[in-house]
């Protein structure tokens, strides 16, 4: 089945990064009646079709192309968060005062990158909706998670509530959360935890599980994270190395990003992962020796 084209182009939302996640929230969107736009590393001039697999089968989405003139009133930004600035520069001239951007990325530390933007209106969201692009004109909805929109300045909580009515309709299960910093915290733990070790042992998330020396490594990244993370948020998270656990035996088939970076030979993540845990340990004064050497074994490669 393939979606129509939408015609309506007011509060039209601009995807920068249509990679798995931006492609499966520009089908669920348009889908729900929304106007779409993809913006990729190279201007489209022709109409992008997307193939959407779920379990209820295959749909086509049709996306109009991006008219590099339109002013950008929704811009939802899921590349990496190394290449957000880069990103943006492309863009930058068509935000305004008004444009509501939410930020959708692994990581940490991009929110306060763009303070020097044309607008204040920022949000953030998390996701453990699973998905993956085996093609460039397919994705496929390999899981489905939750999403969490929230907001870290507390003038823009109206902004978040306002993008979990418009997502509403999507068929997603997206929430608003108030106390999102919290959510984001945890969403990198398990990154620190499960993401660089695949890359050190070169194998599946859930093959970690079988390793006795990752194990133990994972274990000493978790006690490094809480200190932090508690000192960070003013309280005492317990338990991530269990959650570590659970994560990876859920997604244990699943080859990190960070994992598919080093064998691409590309940029990882790392700097916006573990570089931000360092970064918050320094501030603090809490020493973190075990995540320092992964993040030298890490760029090592």
């Amino acid at each position: 089945m393939t979606a129509a084209l939408n015609k309506d182009t007011r509060n039209t939302w601009h995807i920068l990064g249509p990679g798995a996640i931006g492609c499966l929230f520009a089908c669920h969107l348009q889908q729900a009646g929304l106007a779409v736009r993809l913006i990729g590393r190279r201007p489209e001039h022709g109409v992008r079709r997307i193939r959407l697999n779920t379990d209820n089968g295959e749909q086509e989405q049709v996306f109009a192309p991006d008219h590099p003139a339109q002013p950008i009133t929704h811009l939802l930004i899921t590349v990496k968060a190394h290449q957000t600035t880069a990103a943006l520069q492309a863009v930058r001239q068509r935000l305004t005062a008004q444009t509501l951007i939410v930020l959708m990325q692994n990581g940490m530390g991009t929110w306060q990158a763009l303070q020097d933007l044309p607008t204040r209106r920022i949000v953030v969201a998390t996701t453990t909706e699973g998905a993956h692009r085996p093609a460039a004109d397919r994705v496929i909805h390999a899981g489905r998670g939750e999403t969490w929109v929230g907001t870290l300045d507390p003038r823009y909580q109206a902004d978040a509530a306002r993008v979990c009515r418009d997502w509403s309709a999507t068929g997603l299960v997206v929430e608003e959360d108030p106390e999102i910093l919290h959510r984001l915290w945890q969403k990198l733990a398990i990154n620190c935890a499960i993401n660089p070790l695949t890359v050190l042992y070169d194998c599946p998330n859930g093959a970690l599980l079988n390793n006795t020396e990752a194990l133990e490594l994972m274990q000493q990244v978790c006690r490094e994270v809480e200190q932090v993370m508690g000192s960070a948020l003013g309280e005492k998270p317990s338990g991530l190395f269990e959650l570590a656990k659970a994560v990876s035996a859920k997604t244990s088939s699943n080859i990190s990003s960070m994992l598919q970076d080093v064998r691409k030979q590309q940029q990882t993540e790392i700097d916006h992962i573990t570089g931000y845990l360092l970064d918050q340990a320094r501030r603090l004064g809490i020493a973190c020796p075990c995540n320092e050497r992964i993040l030298k074994q890490i760029k090592a490669r």
